[in-house]
């Protein structure tokens, strides 16, 4: 890669610590004096390394182990498990063993895994781990090349907790729990008031955090007995923020000039960010001893002729932060994963759409091998070494974002209602949506709203937002579900129904046929009073989207391409291309990319 014009490098360090106080650097050493005998002197290196605690240090510690519902959390009984089949080492179900065949060790139905993200010991140890991995690479003849350090620890080190795919949940530790009343205590004061407030002292089971759809106050957790779950949420997210930024500052302490970053905040493709304490985004972008923070692209949409996107807010990040995007594209040559390959022919199409999709956000970027050999071939040498020639040419130029559709989400939306796939879904392919209808969309978290201007939008889409910002009337806005709604604009709880399965047909300015599958989201209905529009109904005949005036409403988020890119002109926004398409851009370039035909596109940079 460095041939291709990339000089700065990441890759997995292993950070040394073996166990209690123990601390081998032999693979550590062996790794980088591989990598920097290979690179040039003018290369530079920031390695990520994972703090998860080690085997042999779970052994002297059990208590501070993470518990799964309805595991035994006796120390004393898990102790001698430690490292057994009953040992979730992934935090996650992997029959196979760990990706890509690396260990084959069957994964599954442990009932505890590593370090809870509580435990106090863990992050001292932890903390103490890095320093002397600092310290160890410093004195190396490389140290100076080393120039920032990517935290990683949880699941894949991407600061994910442990069962966050197809489990029972956690934390049922006694280390975990105990911080949770610590903590709940002093919110509310006294352990009398924190009784009062969540009527026991005892752990919500699963059950009471996931598809709670008894109706549209249990939906959005509004009863006395949800407010334990929506705390339990709000202190995971603090939890794990808190030590996202310690070990940054560990780094910073150590070596000031540093970079220091980690994967976080995985809120716009993972359903269940709240479980994994993804939503402490304002400690993380506040801290000044946070650089960057970084994310693969997007999972459900980085297909050949899908429409990309990212998995965390990027342009918000971007207001404080450095975002760089992980494009860990399955090439042609990847193996052994050869259902999710991009096909030759589409390499370059592909590329280009994450290139600008990056440079629209002013992002940053990396390649990421995964598997080992996904980029080896000239053929792909070409285009990234193309690619990033024509990244030099457009960011020497200032960016100006020329988008005319905005896109405003509330992470805290994943507290304030139960945690929903059904409806986490559909804003997937919403979104999805949105973006092949050939529209420029920017996309913000709504607590950023008085750090950008809304001067140049002239569509706003409020994707599941429990509180209402205050917009200009001379928007059009679309609101959608349980939003929070203005005046004009009401809806009514229908009891004892579910939204219907069918066709919903449009009408008036939009036309064409979305299908709604068989949702079991307790269902409202768009009051509809004179003077309003309706633009489509539901398979029972029933309103799915009215407006009144400029103010769209859409019972849930059901628009199509299609549908979509006609309230895009309604509202008089620019439309590119022919849709399917997805457009990126801003001030210094445009590129349009085919859906029908993945492996055409059209860049144009502005003179």
């Amino acid at each position: 890669m460095y041939r291709l014009g990339i000089k700065l490098h990441t890759s997995i360090l292993f950070s040394g610590w073996v166990g209690n106080n123990q601390y081998d650097y032999t693979l550590t050493d062996r790794t980088l004096d591989t990598l920097f005998a290979a690179l040039p002197e003018d290369a530079l290196y920031i390695p990520r390394v994972k703090l998860n605690a080690p085997v042999e240090w779970s052994k002297h510690h059990p208590e501070e182990l993470f518990v799964y519902y309805g595991g035994n959390n006796d120390p004393e009984y898990i102790r001698p498990r430690v490292g057994s089949l009953e040992h979730d080492l992934l935090g996650y179900e992997a029959p196979n063993g760990y990706y890509m065949g690396k260990d084959q060790r069957p994964n599954v139905n442990g009932f505890f895994s590593n370090q809870s993200f509580a435990s106090k010991v863990w992050k001292h140890d932890a903390a103490e781990a890095l320093r002397r991995l600092m310290h160890h690479v410093a004195e190396k003849p490389y140290g100076r090349r080393i120039i920032g350090w990517h935290i990683a620890y949880g699941v894949s080190g991407e600061t994910c907790l442990w069962g966050r795919f197809g489990r029972e949940y956690g934390d049922y530790s006694r280390v975990f729990q105990e911080a949770f009343i610590a903590w709940g205590e002093k919110k509310y004061d006294s352990r009398e008031n924190l009784l009062k407030a969540w009527g026991t002292l005892k752990m919500p089971p699963p059950d009471r955090r996931r598809k709670v759809y008894d109706s549209v106050e249990a939906f959005q957790r509004k009863r006395p007995c949800d407010r334990i779950v929506r705390d339990l949420d709000e202190f995971m997210s603090e939890l794990n923020s808190y030590n996202a930024e310690y070990f940054c500052r560990i780094v910073k302490e150590e070596a000031p000039e540093a970079l220091t970053g980690l994967f976080y905040g995985y809120v716009l493709e993972c359903c269940n960010s709240a479980y994994t304490g993804w939503l402490g985004f304002e400690k993380i972008l506040n801290s000044p001893y946070v650089d960057f923070l970084a994310a693969p692209t997007s999972y459900t949409c980085r297909q050949a002729g899908e429409s990309g996107g990212f998995i965390v807010p990027a342009q918000s990040v971007g207001l404080r932060k450095q975002w760089v995007d992980e494009l860990d594209i399955r090439t042609y040559l990847a193996q052994p994963t050869a259902e999710n390959r991009i096909p030759k022919e589409c390499t370059r199409a592909v590329f280009y759409r994450e290139l600008t999709k990056n440079l629209s956000a002013d992002a940053g970027y990396w390649w990421m091998d995964l598997g080992g050999g996904w980029f080896d071939s000239e053929f792909i040498h070409d285009i990234i070494q193309e690619i990033e020639s024509t990244a030099a040419k457009i960011r020497c130029r200032e960016h100006v974002s020329t988008a005319d559709v905005l896109f405003l989400i509330d992470e805290r939306s994943q507290i304030l209602h139960t945690e929903s796939p059904e409806l986490f879904g559909l804003h997937k392919i919403f979104r999805r949506e949105a973006a092949l209808a050939g529209v420029q969309i920017d996309l913000y978290r709504i607590s950023d709203l008085s750090r950008i201007s809304l001067e140049q939008y002239k569509l706003i889409v409020l994707c599941d937002c429990p509180e209402m910002p205050s917009l200009s009337m001379d928007k059009t806005v679309l609101y959608m579900y349980l939003d929070a709604l203005p005046e004009g604009l009401a809806v009514q709880e229908v009891r004892g129904q579910h939204f219907p399965a069918g066709d919903i047909a449009f009408q008036d300015l939009m036309s064409g046929k979305v299908t709604l599958e068989n949702w079991t989201l307790p269902r409202v209905a768009p009051e509809v009073t004179a003077g309003m529009r309706v633009h489509a109904r539901l398979a029972d005949g029933t309103p799915a989207v009215v407006s009144n005036g400029n103010r769209f409403y859409s019972v849930l988020p059901i628009l199509g391409w299609k549908q979509f890119r006609e309230l895009a002109e309604f509202a008089g926004c620019r439309l590119y291309g022919e849709a399917p398409c997805v457009v990126y851009g801003d001030s210094r370039f445009t590129a349009v990319f085919s859906h029908d035909y993945p492996e055409k596109f059209r860049l144009q940079i502005q003179d």
